[in-house]
C-alpha cells in the first residue's frame, strides 16, 4: 500500500468518524431537546399545584362549591376576586406554554407529541373542574361586589385550553367556557346536587 493509499484510507476514516460524531450529537441534541419539552410541560402542571396558585384555588374552590358566603368581609371577597384572577392567569400560562411546545415540535407535520399528550394529560382534569368553577365564581364574584367582572381577554387563554382538550376527548364537551349550563353540567358540583 502506498503513501496515496494510505492518505485515502486516513480521508475515508476521517469522514466516517465525523459523520459518526454528527450522528452522536444529533442524537443527543433530540434527546436533550425531548426532555426540556417534558420537563416544560411538568413545569407548567407544577405551577398549577403549588405555591400561590395552589392557595388561590383553595378560595376559587370555596366559591365553586358553596363553602364561602354571606358572612365573608369585603376583605374576603378582595381576596377571592386576587384569587380567581391568579388561577385564571395560571391557566393563561399553561395554554400559552402549550401553544410554544406545538410549535416546537422537532419534526413538522407530526401528529401527535408525547410532550404536549403528557401535559394534557395532567391538566385536563382541572380545565374540567375550572370550566365550570370559573363561571360559578365570577357569578358569586359578581353578586358580591354588585360589578360585573371584567375578566374577557384573561379568561380567552382558558377558553383556548378546554377547547384543545375538548377536541383531544379529554374534557366533556359539556363544559362551556365562561358560563355554567346548571343541572346539565357535568361538574362534580352538579352531581352532588342531583343526589
Amino acid at each position: 500500500m502506498g503513501a496515496d493509499d494510505w492518505s485515502a484510507l486516513a480521508g475515508v476514516s476521517s469522514t466516517a468518524l465525523a459523520l459518526a460524531a454528527v450522528a452522536v450529537a444529533l442524537l443527543a441534541f433530540r434527546s436533550e431537546h425531548r426532555r426540556a419539552r417534558f420537563e416544560g410541560a411538568r413545569a407548567l402542571h407544577h405551577d398549577l399545584t403549588t405555591g400561590e396558585v395552589a392557595a388561590a384555588r383553595k378560595t376559587v374552590g370555596s366559591l365553586h362549591y358553596g363553602d364561602f358566603g354571606s358572612s365573608s368581609t369585603p376583605a374576603d371577597w378582595s381576596l377571592a376576586l386576587t384569587s380567581y384572577f391568579t388561577v385564571l392567569w395560571c391557566f393563561e400560562r399553561i395554554e400559552a406554554g402549550r401553544t410554544a411546545l406545538a410549535r416546537g415540535v422537532v419534526r413538522p407535520g407530526q401528529r401527535r407529541d408525547e410532550a404536549i399528550d403528557y401535559l394534557d394529560a395532567l391538566v385536563a382534569w382541572h380545565v374540567a373542574e375550572y370550566a365550570c368553577g370559573f363561571a360559578v365564581a365570577r357569578r358569586k364574584l359578581a353578586e358580591a361586589s354588585a360589578e360585573e367582572v371584567s375578566d374577557s381577554d384573561s379568561a380567552a387563554g382558558f377558553s383556548r385550553l378546554l377547547l384543545a382538550l375538548q377536541e383531544r376527548g379529554l374534557v366533556n364537551r359539556a363544559y362551556r367556557a365562561g358560563t355554567c349550563p346548571g343541572t346539565g353540567c357535568p361538574c362534580a358540583c352538579h352531581q352532588q346536587s342531583l343526589s
